[in-house]
């Protein structure tokens, strides 16, 4: 299943985070890289061998990443270029470990559970230890394109986190708004408040 992209919801959701995050911390939104050029996110995608979602697509062209910040909860944004580095490290280990040993993950939510790392499981953030979140772009039934998936290094779980990546910027804005994330000085990055 698809979900239709509406670049305004991804934009209004956008703008609601930003506006809280740069709230808590003012230089927040000097974190960010420009936006990614139609060239810079077309040969990520020939890197992948996949097209991106729309909405990641979107998000890219107004700030291709964002440095070693943690400026979503407790995940840096990944640029173009680094989205692509990321998923040939995991093809690689695809190919030569997870293929040959016949690793599986849990998965909890329609994403297909039968390797451990999928070919269109596109990371496009990370926390810095090896986990990411994901665009899903082969889904189980019953999921949709581009759903937002968990990644983890070291464990076997996956979780579906939001249906795309528009309603994932719409929950951690959410999240924000009623003072569940914080800006974190100490580990310079948006966490959530209890880790504060």
């Amino acid at each position: 299943m698809t979900t239709d992209f509406d670049p305004a919801r991804l934009e209004s959701a956008w703008a609601r985070y930003t506006a809280k995050a740069t709230e808590a911390h003012a230089p927040f939104i000097s974190y960010f890289n420009e936006g990614a050029t139609t060239a810079q996110i077309e040969s990520a995608e020939r890197e992948v061998g996949c097209g991106f979602p729309p909405d990641l697509r979107r998000l890219l062209s107004l700030h291709n990443g964002s440095g070693d910040h943690q400026v979503l909860p407790g995940w840096e944004l990944f640029s173009a270029e680094r989205i692509a580095e990321e998923w040939k490290i995991w093809a690689d280990l695809y190919r030569t470990q997870f293929k040959p040993e016949n690793y599986s993950c849990d998965p909890s939510g329609p994403i297909k559970g039968d390797e451990w790392w999928r070919l269109r499981w596109i990371p496009f953030c990370g926390d810095g230890g090896g986990n990411h979140l994901c665009v899903d772009m082969e889904p189980a039934e019953g999921g949709s394109s581009g759903q937002v998936i968990t990644m983890w290094h070291d464990d076997a779980r996956r979780d579906l986190i939001a249906g795309s990546l528009t309603e994932f910027i719409e929950i951690i804005a959410d999240d924000f708004e009623r003072g569940a994330l914080t800006w974190d000085d100490e580990w310079g990055g948006v966490y959530e408040s209890n880790q504060a």
